[in-house]
């Protein structure tokens, strides 16, 4: 079974390259460090519910369908 991380991180990665956003890009979209995206979307951190919220506003995505 996937961890909540793994699971958002996995879903942040997909939303993103459906996109066809750089992950520098959504990085700053979502203002917080590059670097912190991509522990993020590998899983590797848990980010807070701010930081959920703030990537699923620049996805224009609910939280919800990252976390599902």
């Amino acid at each position: 079974m996937e961890t909540a991380e793994k699971i958002f991180g996995l879903n942040v990665r997909k939303a993103r390259k459906s996109r066809n956003i750089s992950q520098e890009k959504l990085a700053s979209l979502a203002e917080i460090d590059r670097a912190h995206m991509g522990e993020i979307e590998r899983g590797n951190v848990s980010p807070s519910l701010k930081t959920m919220n703030q990537i699923a506003q620049a996805l224009d995505m609910p939280v919800s369908e990252l976390l599902d």
